[in-house]
Formats: structure tokens, sequence, C-alpha cells
């Protein structure tokens, strides 16, 4: 599958949501041609920047739909997108004006299932940061605090890990080594988001 992709220092996981400003004219093209097709787009997981201010895309991304538009105080394009699947870049090539278009591999969904008694904690310390951060909660207006899966992947958009051992997570077929490595980082008052979102 080609995805045109748009490059940014956040993860995001299926069912994740993110709040976008659009307004270089190569990413306005994408927006227009995403909603022609329904294809949506991508968004590929840059590196940290190194020195000279640039890094390089990570392997794995995320499909995302479009599921609001607005105008911003600015007058630019405002949208709100939920990733859809994970996905392996294949080949990457880029158009005259700079937007990336990917070969994709998309990557089966996490299952559903349900948290054991031990790791209850971690959805209780979620719904406190969904508390002190209302603005996530505002993203997921139907949280799934009983699912592993659904647990997991917020995690894992909010917790300042490093980029290459969030990519390893991403990249498992399900959702156990991360809810494992979760369990160790999470204690009862030490639970904060990073100020990505």
């Amino acid at each position: 599958m080609k995805l045109a992709l748009l490059p940014l220092t956040l993860h995001l996981l299926p069912e994740g949501r993110v709040p976008l400003r659009i307004f270089e004219p190569r990413y306005v093209r994408m927006i227009a041609e995403a909603e022609k097709d329904d294809r949506g787009f991508g968004i590929g997981m840059l590196e940290d920047p190194d020195d000279t201010g640039k890094g390089d895309l990570y392997m794995l991304g995320a499909r995302v739909k479009i599921v609001d538009f607005y105008t911003l105080e600015d007058g630019m394009l405002g949208i709100t997108v939920e990733a859809t699947e994970r996905f392996r870049i294949r080949e990457l090539a880029e158009e005259q004006d700079g937007l990336l278009q990917a070969e994709v591999e998309l990557l089966d969904n996490w299952r559903s299932c349900a948290l054991s008694p031990v790791e209850q904690i971690l959805s209780d310390k979620l719904q406190e940061v969904f508390e002190e951060y209302p603005e996530l909660a505002e993203l997921h207006p139907d949280p799934r605090w009983q699912d592993a899966a659904w647990i997991t992947q917020r995690w894992l958009e909010v917790l300042p890990i490093k980029n290459d051992y969030t990519q390893m997570l991403m990249g498992e077929p399900s959702c156990r080594r991360a809810l494992t490595f979760l369990l160790s980082m999470i204690r009862p008052d030490d639970a904060r988001p990073d100020q990505q979102h």
C-alpha cells in the first residue's frame, strides 16, 4: 500500500488521536488527497533531531484517518487524526514538492484482552493522567479502561520513553511485552506524560 507521510517526533498507535496544525502546501495537498480516496495518510516517527536539527525516519509508523477539521485562531488548518493501523515502511520516495511517499506493509492490530489484577494499576494511573491532562481525555471520549491493548498503546504515546525502545515495543505482535515493560516503569506517584501533546 502507498501512503503519503507526515514525519513527526511523536509516536501514535491504533486508536490514538492527536491534533495537528497543517500549513505547508505539500501537507495541505496531502490532506486533500487523503480525503479524496479515504486512504488516509501515514505518520512517520522521526528520530530525535541531531545537532543539525535533522532526524531520520523510523521504519514503523501509523496510518491515520482524519476525524475532525477546524480553523485555528491564526487562520491555519487544524485537523485531528486517529491512528487505524501500524505499518512498516518498505520503500520511500520524495516528490517534487518534498512530500514523502512510502510503500508500506500494514501490520495487524493488537488483539483486545482483559487486564489482570496486577495490571490494573496501569489503567488506574492512566485515568489519573487523563484527569490531570483534560486535553488527552477530550481526544479519547470512549476510553476502554479494561482493555490491556488500548491501555498499553495510550501509555506508549504519553510516556517519555526512548524512541528506539518505543519502536521495538510497537513492532511486537501483541501488547504483552509492552505491558511487562510498563509495569516495571509505573509507580504509584510518578506516572506523568511528557508534553508532546
